[in-house]
């Protein structure tokens, strides 16, 4: 009995392995390195169309940081965003951290969907949804909210961030971590 689940634990966990290897088959890199210091650009569109501005867009390089593949530990790496305002700077921050670094950094936020996102007298304000294929176990939920502060606090004007879900104050987003309103630098 106990080596039947010994074999039944150890073809799920094997299973489990097959199947995000899978998941990351498919996906191309279109960077021409595919190093974990490979710079990537991300804007914030919003919902603005797309107009010539008289002004440049302000861009600079900024700390994302990701999950290891163990969700052990974060990976920082360097990405640029450009940014016409404050909000659409933690709109670029946020859409960076939902996009994987390389094979050995994994986005936390991946499968969440970022609502909204404004700043305000140095406080930023997050709502986002999360589906169920986006809620993660205890250590994966702690390393997600670690590197949704860490990336938002690298900026000198944000001094704390509060997260909504679905627009309410809760007390923990995934169920594991307690959710203080808000996080201060």
């Amino acid at each position: 009995m106990m080596r039947q689940l010994r074999t039944t634990i150890g073809l799920l966990l094997l299973s489990a392995a097959l199947v995000t290897a899978a998941t990351g088959c498919g996906t191309k890199d279109k960077s021409p390195q595919a190093n974990a210091n490979t710079d990537t650009n991300v804007s914030a569109a919003g919902d603005q169309s797309e107009q010539p501005s008289s002004s440049e867009k302000t861009k600079q390089s900024i700390h994302i940081y990701y999950s290891d593949q163990d969700l052990t530990t974060l990976v920082e790496l360097n990405r640029e965003i450009e940014y016409d305002s404050p909000d659409q700077k933690i709109a670029a921050a946020l859409s960076a951290l939902q996009t994987d670094g390389s094979i050995d950094a994994l986005s936390l936020w991946s499968k969440a969907q970022f609502l909204s996102s404004s700043v305000k007298d140095g406080a930023v304000t997050i709502d986002v949804h999360l589906p169920e294929g986006a809620r993660l176990g205890a250590p994966g939920e702690m390393l997600a909210l670690q590197a949704l502060k860490q990336t938002l606090f690298q900026f000198d004007d944000v001094q704390s961030i509060d997260v909504l879900e679905d627009g309410e104050a809760v007390d923990t987003l995934m169920g594991h971590e307690e959710l203080p309103h808000p996080f201060v630098k």
